[in-house]
This record gives C-alpha cells, structure tokens and sequence, in this order.
C-alpha cells in the first residue's frame, strides 16, 4: 500500500514560468483543465508565497528536504517586487532559478508519484546542496538590489562577469547531473515496473500550461514569420518545422507566430512544449500529457493514444508548438519513435496544426510532410539595428567589425549587446573575440542561451556528429574560406582522413545539423565564423590529419610556384586565403614540416603578384628556417616586397642580411638575385649610377655560374635602365641580347617581356610601324603561355600607340580589352591603370565628364589596392583635366597631392613631373617667379635622375617665361605711362 500523498504537492511541482512570473490557477476550479490563454493573471507575489509554504509544509511530512528547497524558492519569488536596482538582471537570475526548480520539482513529483519517497533518500545531499545553492542566490546576488542606488549598481554590475557566472554554472552542473540524469532514470525506471500500473493514481489538479510570452524586440524577421504564418494558415492540416542553426532564432520566430493574432484567431486552444530537458521519447510523451493536463489516474500503456484522443476532444482547432524537438529526435534509437508519435499526433484531428523548432537543416521522417522552413542569419542592417536597439548605444567601428564576423546569429548579437549594455567596450569584447573566439560572448553561466560556446557545443556534440565528423569539423575550421570541391583540393582533403566513412557522407551529415553548407562558385563547404572559431579547437595542435593537411597544401604550393602560368593560377589563386591559413597553423604546429619556410615566400610571391602586400607574415618563418640559405630566402622576398610597396628604406636592412647569408653559404644564385633587386631598389630611388652598378654586379655573377635566365633578366634590366636615362640605342643592344638569351633557354615569358620592352623603345624613336611588331610578337606568346597580365599590359601599349597615331576609337578598343583582362585577374591595380588611360583618352577627345569619371574609377582602384604610386600619378592626370576645364585651383591642388604622395613613394622621377606641371599652371596664372622656382626644382630633379627628356621639355619652359618677361621689360609704354 502506497504511502499517502500531500494533496497539494501537485500544484507546487505544476508551476511554470514566462520571465519569471508565475502562472497557476487555483486549484479548487471544476477540475476541467484548458491550456492558458493570453489573458490568464498570475497569482501576485504573496500569494504565491502563502502556497508555496503551505504545499512545502504539507510535503515536508513525507519528504522533510524538500521544504527547504520550497522555503528559499518562494522567498526568491517574493523578493521580485522589491527588487529596485538592476531589475533586468535580477529578473533573469529569478527567472533562471525558478524554470530549472520547476523542472527539478515536476521530475520528483513524477518519481514521487509512481515509487513513493523510497527513491528519495538517495536523492537527500542533493537536494540539501541545491538548497544551499539558492540561498546564497538569495543572500549575495538579490538582497543587495533591493535598495537602489549607483553604488549598489555599480558593484552588482561588475559580480556579473564572476559570481553570476559561477552561479549559472552551478545551476547549470545541478540540472544535468540531478534532473536530467538522476531523475528521469528514476522515473523511467519507476515506469517500467510490473506494479505500476497496478498502483492507484492520484487525481491531477487543474493545473494549465503557460505560453512564452511575445518576444519584446523581434528585428529582421517580418518576411519569414509572414512566411510561418501563412504556412501554418494556408493548410488544412498545417505541419511546419523551423530549421536552421543554434542560435539563429527559431524559438523567437515560432514564438511570435504563436502570438500573432491571425493565428490565435484560427487556434484559441495552442500549446507550447519545451523539448530541451527530454532526452527520450517517453518524456516527451509526459510533457505533452502534463500540457493537455491528462490525469495521471487516466494515463498508462497507451499514453500516446490518450493524448491524440485527447486533442480530438478539444472543442477548438488546435495549435501544438513543440521547442527545440531536436533534443530527443537526434538520438538514434529515439528517431522513429518520435516518428512513429508524430504520425500518431498527425492523425488525431483535421483541427491540429504542429509547429516544430529543431536544430539543422533535417525534418522529421514522418509519413506526413512538413512545410520546412530553414532560417537564416540577419543581414549587416539589422545586426547592427539589433545591436543597437538591446545594448541603447550606436555600433562604432569595433562593434560593426565584430558583427560582421557573428554573421547574423541573433543570439550571439544579443549576447554581446547585452555585455556592451552592461559596460564592457565593443573593441575589449572584440579583442576577446579575436583571441578566444566564441567564448568571449559570455553573459554568465553555460547555458545554451547565455553562451555562445555552449550554444555551439550543443550542435557539434550531438549524437548525430561521429569522430570523423567532428574530426572533418576541424579541419575544415582550418581553411578560412572552407573545403573548395575543386581538383586537386577535394581528393587530397579525402585522402587522409579515416576510412570509417566516406567524406561526402559526412558532409551531408553535417550539413544536416546546419554546421556547414555549400557555397559560392565553385562550391565550397563552409562554416559560419562562429562555428569556425569554436571548431579551431577541435584538433590537436600536432593531430596527425592537422599535420597532413598543412603538408598537403604546402606540396601543392611548391609544385605550382610559377605565378605566371594559368594552369596554376586556376588552381592557386582561388585558395589564397586557405593557404595563408594553413601556413600560419603550420607555423604553430611544434613538430618541423618540411618546405614550409619555402612556401611562405611562394606565398607572399603569389599575393604580390595579386597586389596585395602579405609581406608582414615572413618574419614569422624565420625561426623555423633550419639553414641560412633558407633565411636569406625569406630575407629576399621581405627586401622585394619592401620595394614593391613603397618601403624603400625599409628595404635595406633584408637586402643586405640576405647578402651576407647567401655569400657565407657560397650561394651565387642567390647573390645574383640579390644584386638584381637592389638595383631595382636604387631605380625606384633615383640613384640611377648605383641601379647599374648592382645589375652588373648581378650580370656578372650569373655569367660566372652559366645562368642563362639570369643573365637574360639582368640584360632586360639594364635596358630598362638604359629607357630610363635616354640611351635608347644602348637600351636596344641590352634588349636583343636579352631576346637572344631567353631564345636559348626557351623562356616564352621572357621573350614576350622583352618585346613588349623593344616596342615601348620603338615607339619613343617613333619607329612606329616597329613598335607595332614588336607589340604583336609579345601579345602572341603572352597568350601561348596564358599570361593575362602580360596580354592586358600589351594591350594597353597597343592603346597607347593607337594615340600615338591619331586612332582614338583603335586606342579605345585595346584599353577596353585591357580592362576586361585585368578583371578576369582581378588585378585591381591593372584595372586602375586601364581606366587611367581611358580618362587620358576621353580627355584628348574633349570628354571631360567620362575622363573624370574614368579617373574617379582609377583613383579608388589604387586606393584599394594601397598603390601610393598610382594614387599620385591618378592625382597629376586629375589635375591636368582641371586645366582643361580652367579650373586653376583645384589642378593645383591636384598637383600638390600628387606632389605629395611622389614623395612618400621616393619617386623622384614622379616629384620632378609634378614640379613640372606645376610650373606649367604658375606660368597660365602669370606667376612667373613661382612658376620658375618650381621648374628649377623640376630641372634639378630631371639632372639627378639623368632624365634627358624631361630636362629638355622643363629648360624649354624655363626659357618661356624669360622670353614673357623680356617682352613685359620692352613693350612700349602707354600714353599715361609716358606722361608720367
């Protein structure tokens, strides 16, 4: 004989909570049970309090710990009333604390209800703990807020980042380990006892199930809950599943469909079912019963049948919403069970809708179909309304950084809007972003909803992810724009990996659960930024398949090095950002790999050519270079990439560091190359007598060791230099030995380059017909090699020559197709330069708004892309269309920005052209002494840097602003002047 019960135990255990308020009805109504409608009242604080003790009191007979849990709880819920300062927070804690008792306390009544008060002694330190628990909640984190006050604010506000923490943490740790655990393997074993259904059941008070309450702030979703709505309104029989990540807001959706009016309207009697806390099919079952509050006297074998029964009945159309499904469904051995409840529910009324929410892209199997809805993240406007409306402060640049990388995810917008409401700057959050990744988006505790790490953790701990897929999870977390499905990149990711399951498999199962997805063109497998940076952690800093994956990239690397082929810029340049990645954890990884100092220099190779400067990463390999030779490597390519993007001082100190270790490791190759990019170094700086020397220094070095390429290289660049000085008939001996040199060792590329050279010195000894040639044999083996920078430069010189001649609409065609070359490279500066020339050209031909527009275009290509050199010659042509328009002062201003900017690249070439122009506008503005100021400073510049034609063309102006002075000295004087 089963010991007697506290009658009113139930209506303690029944309660729920909609932030925090309580809501019940007395439970001396009919005893007819209906769910709670919008307009149900909660009990007010003192009542609540007055039942609480009275239900503990009467439970405490039989169960004496549970009065103390009761007794803390209920003054927990009375404190809310008085509570005056940080109120949002506080209700949170109460809220917080309130659900999981509730939770807890539901659990025992059911062991209670079905085994008696034998199960419980187990149960004694546990509860006595949690009460414990409580009452530190009560003392240190509720009863300093009843007073309010700044300073009271103050201090509370900074225990949220730690006491408050720690205790969602605790009631975190209690729910799993005693609730969820302990409990329901009670209960469940209670149920599958052979006496139980033999024991008499007590009668269930009528006790309704509360609704959520409307979410408050719902930003960015009006198309896809219009979407819900009509899905559940547009159906007969309306079975709707809201898919999608952890976080992305499927339970706020489903709330506010539940809440909308057109829907409250067609279903007065709706349902919400939390799904979180049910890890078994038969516990979902007792949620909805305890929902539809079906007796306990009534339930037994066939509960599933009583509940379809039970919604049958229902006088109304029925709307069952059940949350986060995904929790019981992702259990294999739970799946068609669920399934098979499912169908069931299907079938018990034409008047049911079902409204589901679960975690992935996956619907339940179901016989019935579902209208599948998977959501998707915010777009960059709303995050930032988002943000802005929660933390009630405007985004700065650190807070719109960091949403760009949250990628939409409401939850983890809100988490951090709530961290910068609370005080925390958005660039220390981003910052912690940046070195800890989803941790940083903490707001106390590790509950799904107050961290995003354990938001995450939900979905790549599920039961539906393996080993092998978490083990794909973080290598892919590796690759900043995901695993391409291109050659070779797909078979070399599969072919180290295990053999348990074949990788498209575990692709798809991933995707199921929404971790990843295919993107872009060609596709790629890719994760959200927050799921990556949580994925980052996944792998061991030396897992073998981490080791594999950086070797396989760098073997891939080595073997298509040459930038200027297109075979492997098909294959390398749409994995830069892969690369890079990989490289830099290989850097990480404490064990050697092979090459891998080498392909950081291939790689910052590839980006140049991209211009895009990557050079700031090389330092970062020097100390894993295991000989000098390999840092002299590394050496170089920092000396290029200084000179490349205008760091010319900086470009020193690597230049001679890499000499002296190339010439104490008796590398003459690599001095020889060393030589040739100092030269270039001292061209960019003007000091054109060095520039020579170096290239005959190198020149030499490469005869000594029979280098045919090298020596051809340094033969087309001391012709180059040769242009630059005047000496074209020595320039044009250099380029046909260079010719001849990269004839002999079959070099295509070189030949193109040095004809494309041959046709720029023709055309400057207006040996035109030549020049055309020259140009055309270049254009020929740029595209036998498929080298579309080569064939868009030419093109561009065929414009320029096409000018040169009075063609006007041929030159327009080759700068157009130069333009379209350079796009199919994306070479950003190539585009800029071609749209330069364009501007030049509509300027020849009087259309000064096209030319302007043309330069507007070029200006932001260069800026973009950090060419200083190209802003500043964009910056000169500007200035001459302000001439041409007779806008003086701004071509001035034009001239002196470009003035500016030829300085900080240390083009003296450059300053010494805009020195020029600016002559040039003084003289139009008869500011005669400025104007030869500027001109000798021109004709100084020109005589350093042994530019002859330049120096002719400023003498020329000089002499005319003596011959205007002369003629202002002997005009005749007027008649007054004469009188006077």
């Amino acid at each position: 004989m089963r010991p007697s019960q506290p009658k009113d135990l139930k209506s303690f255990f029944g309660m729920r909570v909609s932030r925090g308020h309580p809501h019940t009805h007395s439970h001396l109504n009919q005893g007819t049970l209906r769910p709670a409608s919008e307009t149900d009242t909660s009990l007010n604080a003192a009542g609540t309090v007055l039942q609480l003790a009275k239900d503990a009191g009467d439970a405490a007979s039989k169960v004496p710990y549970v009065k103390a849990v009761a007794g803390v709880l209920s003054q927990i819920i009375k404190i809310r009333e008085e509570i005056q300062a940080n109120k949002e927070r506080c209700d949170e804690i109460i809220d917080l604390v309130h659900s999981k008792t509730t939770i807890i306390l539901q659990a025992l009544d059911r062991v209670y209800h079905t085994n008696g008060d034998g199960e419980f002694e187990d149960l004694r330190s546990d509860l006595e703990a949690y009460a414990d628990l409580l009452r530190g909640v009560l003392r240190d984190d509720l009863e300093p807020c009843k007073a309010q006050s700044r300073w009271t604010s103050y201090i509370n506000r900074g225990k949220k980042a730690s006491d408050l923490q720690k205790l969602e943490r605790q009631l975190d740790h209690f729910g799993e380990v005693f609730s969820v655990k302990r409990l329901v393997s009670i209960s469940v074993d209670a149920r599958n006892t052979a006496n139980l259904l033999s024991k008499p059941m007590p009668p269930t008070l009528d006790i309704p199930q509360a609704l959520p309450i409307s979410p408050e702030i719902v930003i960015g979703r009006d198309t896809v809950v219009e979407d819900a709505v009509q899905a559940v309104l547009s159906s007969s029989r309306p079975r709707v599943a809201l898919l999608g990540p952890g976080g992305i807001g499927k339970t706020t959706i489903g709330t506010t469909v539940l809440h909308d009016h057109r829907i409250t309207s067609a279903y007065p009697t709706k349902y919400f079912i939390s799904s979180e806390l049910t890890p078994t099919t038969e516990l979902l079952e007792i949620c909805i019963a305890d929902a539809l509050s079906i007796p306990q006297s009534e339930r037994g074998v066939g509960l599933v049948s009583q509940i379809a029964d039970s919604i049958h009945r229902k006088p109304h159309p029925v709307l069952l919403y059940i949350d986060n499904l995904e929790t019981v469904w992702e259990v294999e051995s739970e799946q068609p069970k669920v399934d098979r409840f499912l169908d069931v529910l299907s079938g018990a009324s034409t008047r049911l809708a079902i409204l589901v929410t679960m975690r992935g892209t996956q619907e339940p199997k179901t016989s019935f179909l579902w209208n599948s809805m998977v959501i998707a993240g915010l777009d960059t406007p709303n995050s930032i309304l988002m943000f802005e409306s929660l933390s009630q402060k405007p985004a700065d640049v650190s807070a719109r950084e960091l949403l760009l990388k949250l990628s939409g995810s409401p939850l983890a917008i809100k988490l951090f809007s709530l961290m910068v409401k609370e005080g925390d700057r958005p660039s220390q959050i981003l910052s912690s972003w940046n070195k800890h990744g989803a941790k940083a988006l903490e707001i106390g505790g590790r509950h799904r909803l107050s961290s995003l790490e354990q938001s995450i953790h939900l979905s790549v701990f599920s039961p539906r992810i393996d080993d092998t897929g978490r083990l794909v999870l973080g290598l892919i977390a590796l690759m900043p724009d995901g695993l391409s499905t291109s050659s070779p990149w797909f078979e070399g990711f599969e072919s180290f990996l295990p053999d348990k399951m074949p990788l498209p498999q575990t692709l798809r199962a991933l995707r199921r659960m929404a971790l990843l997805d295919e993107n872009g063109d060609p596709l790629r497998w890719q994760m959200l930024p927050p799921i990556r940076e949580f994925c980052l952690r996944l792998i061991d800093s030396t897992s073998p398949s981490k080791v594999s994956l950086v070797e396989f990239y760098i073997k891939t690397l080595t073997e298509h090095w040459d930038y200027t082929t297109s075979t492997s810029q098909a294959i390398i340049v749409p994995e830069m950002a892969n690369i890079r990645g990989l490289l830099l954890h290989g850097i990480g990884i404490p064990l050697h790999i092979p090459l891998l100092g080498k392909s950081g220099v291939q790689y910052v190779d590839w980006a140049r050519w991209q211009n895009i400067d990557e050079s700031a990463i090389l330092p970062s390999f020097l100390p894993l270079s295991v000989s000098p030779g390999e840092q002299a490597d590394i050496y170089l390519s920092l000396g290029y990439a200084h000179t490349r993007w205008n760091r010319l001082e900086a470009a020193i100190s690597p230049f001679n560091r890499a000499l002296q270790l190339y010439r104490e490791v008796q590398d003459r190759l690599g001095e020889a190359n060393t030589h040739k990019s100092i030269g270039n170094l001292y061209v960019r700086r003007g000091e054109l007598n060095a520039a020579e020397a170096s290239f005959n220094q190198a020149l030499e070095l490469y005869a000594d060791i029979q280098d045919r390429l090298g020596e051809a290289k340094a033969h087309e660049s001391i012709g180059n230099l040769h242009m630059r000085r005047d000496r074209l008939d020595t320039a044009e001996a250099s380029f046909t030995h260079s010719l001849a040199l990269y004839r002999e060792v079959q070099n295509r590329l070189g030949e193109a380059n040095t004809h494309k050279s041959l046709g720029n010195l023709h055309e400057r000894q207006d040996r035109l017909d030549e020049a055309e040639t020259s140009f055309a044999r270049a254009l020929e083996l740029y595209c036998q090699v498929h080298n579309r920078v080569g064939e868009a430069i030419t093109h561009q010189s065929i414009g320029n020559l096409h000018m040169r001649r009075a063609q006007p609409d041929a030159a327009e065609t080759s700068y157009v197709r130069a333009l379209e070359l350079y796009r199919q490279v994306q070479s950003r500066v190539g585009e800029a330069s071609a749209y330069k020339s364009i501007g030049n050209l509509q300027m020849r031909r009087a259309r000064l708004d096209p030319a302007e527009e043309s330069f507007t275009r070029a200006l932001e290509l260069y800026w973009e892309a950090q060419d200083l050199l190209g802003e500043a010659s964009t910056h000169k042509s500007f200035g001459d269309l302000h001439v041409r328009r007779g806008r003086l002062s701004a071509a001035e201003e034009s001239f002196t920005r470009a003035l500016e900017l030829y300085r900080e690249v240390q083009s003296r070439l450059g300053e010494a052209n805009a020195h020029k122009s600016i002559g040039d506008l003084h003289m139009r503005r008869d500011r005669l002494d400025e104007a030869e100021a500027s001109l000798n400073r021109a004709l100084k510049l020109y005589r350093e840097i042994q530019n002859r034609r330049g120096e002719s063309q400023t003498l020329k102006l000089i002499d005319s602003i003596h011959q205007r002075r002369y003629q202002l000295e002997t005009a005749p004087l007027s008649p007054g002047e004469e009188t006077l």
